[in-house]
């Protein structure tokens, strides 16, 4: 009779025990799907706006975004308001090369992104010397993310033409085209070194070439450099780094 009785007490625990462990398991799917804190921080850690200077001294207005991450990643039923200052790490002054549309902001319901606005000063922009603007978000109608600041370079450029057919007259001599892919960037058709056709990306700053990038990237391989634009010719001269390869090779691109 003992071993009976002890083994319904047995067989009584197994089952609370499970009841137990499959209450907490519904338990914790009713507390965490989709219910995780909603929080907002800067879309970008770091951003680069170009602003071409011309006689009209035009003043731009540019947008720096602010999104909502979180929760059950669907937007909210309701606004959030933010504000949002420069740091003192900031080398842009304000009133001399920008200033805030307003230093506050709404991501409205329904909404996962919105923008700060400031208002850009081409005109008291050095194009040599960008200057860094340092935002920080002050407070949020829901949580503000640890990685709460953005760095926005202020960069003048002058008008660019670069677009159009070249050859080059120097290593393996070839035709080449270059596209223009935005404000004063570009995209290189190809090299003067391979064989392959392999685009080179660049920008040009008052003509100031800046190689930022490339088709050989997708291989692990890093490319890099700086060139110069004759501002009689149209001659574009380009000092070319491939990783592994060659350092500072010179390639010249004569326009057709």
């Amino acid at each position: 009779m003992k071993k009976i009785i002890l083994n319904y007490r047995l067989l009584l625990i197994l089952i609370l025990g499970s009841f137990t462990l499959s209450s907490c398991l519904l338990d914790d799917e009713v507390t965490d799907f989709g219910k995780g804190p909603v929080v907002v921080q800067f879309e970008a850690l770091e951003t680069a706006g170009l602003f071409l200077q011309t006689e009209d001294n035009t003043v731009y207005t540019y947008d720096i975004p602010v999104a909502a991450f979180g929760g059950n990643g669907l937007a909210l039923d309701r606004d959030i308001e933010l504000t949002v200052s420069a740091s003192d790490k900031s080398t842009a002054k304000e009133g001399r090369d920008y200033e805030f549309v307003s230093n506050s902001l709404t991501i409205s319901a329904g909404k996962l992104v919105g923008n700060v606005q400031i208002k850009v000063y081409s005109e008291n922009l050095d194009a040599l010397n960008p200057v860094k603007l340092v935002l920080q978000i002050d407070s949020s109608s829901e949580t503000v993310s640890d990685n709460n600041k953005t760095v926005v370079i202020l960069q003048a450029i002058c008008p660019s033409e670069l677009a159009g057919d070249y050859v080059y007259t120097d290593g393996n001599q070839a035709d080449a085209t270059i596209e223009s892919t935005g404000v004063g960037t570009y995209k290189l058709s190809r090299d003067n070194a391979f064989r392959g056709s392999f685009y080179i990306e660049f920008s040009d700053v008052c003509g100031n070439l800046t190689i930022t990038g490339g088709a050989i990237e997708s291989f692990g391989i890093a490319v890099s450099g700086d060139g110069s634009v004759d501002s009689d010719t149209g001659t574009i001269t380009l000092n070319y780094t491939v990783d592994g390869y060659f350092t500072n090779r010179t390639m010249t691109l004569v326009k057709k």
